[in-house]
C-alpha cells in the first residue's frame, strides 16, 4: 500500500498537466479583440496626420474598411460581433473623411463597444 506519501508525485503530476493545459489554451475573443485593435488603430493613427498625408488616411481607411469583414468573422460568439456591428456604425455617420479623421484623432476609445465587450472577455484592446 503507498500511503499519502506515494501518491503525492502522481498527484502534483496531474495538477502540473492539468494546470499546464488551462493555461495552453488561447481566449477564444484574442485574435477578434487584437485584429480589431490593430486595424482601428491603423486608421486613428493615420487620422492623427490627416492635414498632411489626407491621401494616406483614404487609403488606409479603404483598405481597412475593405477587409473588415474578415476581422468581424473572427469573433466567436453574437456578443463580440454586435459589439463590432455597433462600433462600426460610428464610422458610417460621417458625410466628409475630414470629419471622420476629426472625429478620431479626438475619439475616447474606452466607451467604444468593441472595447468594452473584450474586456469583459478578459482582453485589452488598445487603439
Amino acid at each position: 500500500m503507498a500511503g499519502p506519501r506515494g501518491s503525492w508525485p502522481a498527484v502534483a503530476l496531474l495538477a502540473a498537466v492539468g494546470l499546464s493545459t488551462a493555461c495552453g489554451q488561447t481566449n477564444p475573443a484574442s485574435d477578434f479583440c487584437s485584429s480589431y485593435g490593430k486595424a482601428i488603430g491603423g486608421v486613428v493613427e493615420a487620422a492623427r496626420h490627416y492635414a498632411t498625408e489626407q491621401a494616406i488616411f483614404a487609403s488606409t481607411y479603404k483598405s481597412t474598411m475593405d477587409n473588415i469583414g474578415e476581422i468581424r468573422a473572427k469573433a466567436p460568439d453574437d456578443t463580440l460581433r454586435a459589439a463590432f456591428d455597433k462600433s462600426l456604425f460610428t464610422f458610417t455617420v460621417f458625410s466628409s473623411e475630414e470629419d471622420l479623421a476629426n472625429f478620431l484623432t479626438r475619439a475616447d476609445f474606452s466607451g467604444n463597444a468593441v472595447v468594452i465587450a473584450c474586456a469583459d472577455y478578459g482582453v485589452t484592446v488598445t487603439v
